[in-house]
């Protein structure tokens, strides 16, 4: 009997339920991705669901990294620098230290970092190579021959082929991730630097070195194999604006001719928008994407342009520029050794590093103060770039 008295009382109540609709608020989507944003590390995240009373659910983002790992290539060993790639490390609480020196085949100079941060490669001058590097084992895995003297090298935005620039060959290197097998982008002209939109990634641009030819920004498209070019001279350096609206570029190259134009472009319409001056300054390298780093300055209102310096020319001293790129306005110069280079963000110090090649040191500024807060002694110190360990 008291069986089937508690059998009756479950039909009622499934009964009632089903009667009687319950109304209850939607819970709030949580997406979590499973690394930080670029430019930036998330703290945790309290979400408070419409139901929970009296207490709230908290639910924690994935932790920032613990560390930022930052590769730089010591020039040389013809020049002074070491022909190593010098491996440094902070965890945002403290300065940096050396902790590791990665031999190279010769003349390590530009390096780039694939967007999902599974390698660094570092373009060799004087033996015609490429070589990769695992940033996690901090090791050579491959090494690989390109054209004559590799300069720029672009990564594309999924990570899967490297494009490498050449100063004196007449194609740029296509070389796919993997099998290291490459494949000649033929363009006629020898080459300085390449950059990618990430939303675009079938357009190349690049910029030519070494050559009498007119119309020194081109864009390589990677689908129809057409080359556009763009009615301007005197191209070194080429990067877009933080919101990939524009495209800025630099002038000269030579560090004996300084120049304080830069030229500004439309990356749609593939045209000059205007020619403006920096006096007093020799505007030089900027930041990329798909080359500098996983991290990038969360203002996208400032862009970060190497100054160099020239007493023949009466420029001021070298220094690492913070440009409004809106207003077309220097904002602030953290003054450096006598030539800089490039340049990389740690978000976990909220700071930038920046080489100069001159007194070789890597220069550690804090973006608040935009102030000096670290020299890091590395030879003839030029291409760098950061990754974020976990």
């Amino acid at each position: 009997m008291r069986a089937a008295f508690v059998l009756l009382c479950l039909l009622a109540l499934v009964v009632t339920a089903c009667d009687t609709p319950v109304s209850r608020p939607l819970e709030p989507e949580s997406v979590v991705q499973p690394h930080p944003a670029p430019g930036s590390v998330r703290a945790a995240t309290n979400v408070q669901h419409a139901e929970d009373t009296p207490a709230a659910v908290t639910v924690s983002a994935p932790a920032g990294p613990k560390k930022l790992r930052v590769f730089v290539a010591s020039e040389g060993p013809y020049s002074g620098g070491t022909g190593e790639v010098w491996v440094l490390e902070g965890d945002g609480t403290t300065g940096f230290e050396v902790v590791k020196k990665i031999p190279q085949g010769g003349w390590p100079h530009n390096v780039s970092i694939s967007p999902d941060g599974r390698y660094v490669a570092v373009a060799q001058r004087s033996s015609n190579q490429v070589s990769i590097i695992d940033p996690h084992e901090m090791k050579e895995i491959a090494r690989f021959p390109v054209g004559k003297t590799p300069h720029g090298i672009t990564w594309s935005p999924d990570s899967r082929w490297i494009f490498t620039a050449h100063e004196r060959d007449h194609f740029i290197g296509k070389t796919e991730v993997g099998t290291w097998k490459m494949t000649p982008l033929v363009v006629g002209v020898p080459q300085h630097v390449t950059v990618m939109d990430p939303l675009r990634p079938t357009e190349l641009w690049f910029t030519l070195t070494n050559t009498t030819a007119l119309d020194h920004l081109r864009m390589y498209d990677l689908e129809t194999h057409k080359i556009t070019s763009v009615k301007v001279g005197d191209v070194h350096d080429v990067y877009f604006t933080p919101d990939f609206s524009e495209l800025w570029s630099s002038s000269s190259g030579f560090l004996e001719k300084p120049s304080d134009r830069m030229v500004i472009y439309d990356p749609l319409t593939r045209s000059v928008k205007e020619t403006i001056r920096f006096p007093g300054r020799y505007p030089f390298h900027g930041m990329k994407a798909n080359r500098d780093g996983q991290y990038f300055l969360p203002d996208k209102s400032i862009m970060l342009i190497s100054s160099h310096w020239s007493a023949e020319k009466g420029m001021q001293g070298a220094s690492l520029m913070w440009v409004d790129w809106k207003s077309r306005k220097v904002v602030g110069d953290t003054p450096l050794g006598r030539h800089v280079f490039h340049m990389t963000y740690d978000p976990l110090g909220d700071r930038v590093l920046a080489t100069s090649n001159i007194d070789g040191m890597v220069n550690v500024i804090d973006v608040k103060t935009r102030q000096v807060v670290q020299k890091v002694p590395v030879p003839k110190a030029h291409g760098i770039v950061a990754i974020g360990i976990y």
